[in-house]
C-alpha cells in the first residue's frame, strides 16, 4: 500500500469519525451534511476525501458503544414515537425509513416516514384539521415527474419528516428491506426489548 493510499484511508477514517460525532450531537441532520461539515473542520477536500454512508454508520455504531450508555433507551423512545405516528397516519399507509429503523440514530435524529396519497393536499388538509403546524417543500422523486412535497413538523420534541408519494410507489420502493410498516416496527420493538431484558439478567 502506497503512502498516498494510506494517507487517504487515514483521512477517510477521521472524517467518518467526525461525521458520526456531528450526527450524534444533532449538529448535522443527514450523512451528506455531516460529511461536508467534517471535511471543512478537518481541512479536507470533499472531492478527494469522502467516506461512504456505510463507513459513517459504522463509526456511529462505534461512537455510541463507547460514549452513549443510554443509546438503547434513546433508540427505543424514538421507535415508540414513530409507532405512535404510524397509528396517527394509518390512513396513508405509513412506513418508517432511515436511521431510527436501521438502529444507528441518536436522540437528536429525525423520524422519517413515507406516506402515500395520490393527492398530497389531502395529507396537508389532514394536518390542518388536526391543528398541526408544518412546513412544506417541493422536491423531485423517482416515482413521478411532478413535484412531491416533503412535510416537516415537530412531535414530542422530535422533528418529523413525511415524504408523500403516490399510491403506486408503495409497490415500487427500491429497497423494501429498508422500510418497515406498523406491524414490522412493532415486532422490531418487541424483539429489542426482549434482547435488552435478557442482557440485563445476565
Amino acid at each position: 500500500m502506497s503512502i498516498t493510499t494510506t494517507l487517504i484511508s487515514s483521512h477517510r477514517d477521521k472524517m467518518a469519525q467526525r461525521a458520526a460525532q456531528l450526527m450524534h450531537e444533532g449538529r448535522a441532520k443527514n450523512f451528506e451534511q455531516a460529511r461536508r461539515q467534517a471535511c471543512i473542520e478537518l481541512g479536507l477536500s470533499t472531492k478527494e476525501i469522502g467516506a461512504c454512508t456505510a463507513e459513517i454508520e459504522a463509526a456511529m455504531a462505534h461512537y455510541q458503544l463507547l460514549f452513549c450508555p443510554d443509546f438503547d433507551e434513546d433508540l427505543l423512545k424514538l421507535r415508540q414515537k414513530a409507532l405512535a405516528l404510524m397509528i396517527f397516519f394509518q390512513q396513508f399507509e405509513p412506513y418508517l425509513v432511515g436511521s431510527i429503523l436501521k438502529g444507528n440514530a441518536s436522540k437528536h435524529s429525525d423520524i422519517n416516514l413515507l406516506v402515500y396519497s395520490d393527492d398530497p393536499k389531502i395529507v396537508e388538509i389532514f394536518l390542518l384539521n388536526q391543528q398541526i403546524d408544518y412546513s412544506s417543500k417541493e422536491r423531485k422523486t423517482q416515482y413521478r415527474q411532478t413535484d412531491s412535497p416533503t412535510i416537516a413538523f415537530w412531535f414530542d420534541q422530535t422533528e418529523v419528516h413525511l415524504q408523500i408519494l403516490p399510491s403506486v410507489a408503495r409497490h415500487q420502493y427500491a429497497k423494501k428491506n429498508e422500510r418497515a410498516n406498523y406491524r414490522q416496527l412493532q415486532q422490531l420493538i418487541a424483539d429489542s426489548q426482549s434482547t435488552h431484558s435478557i442482557a440485563s439478567e445476565e
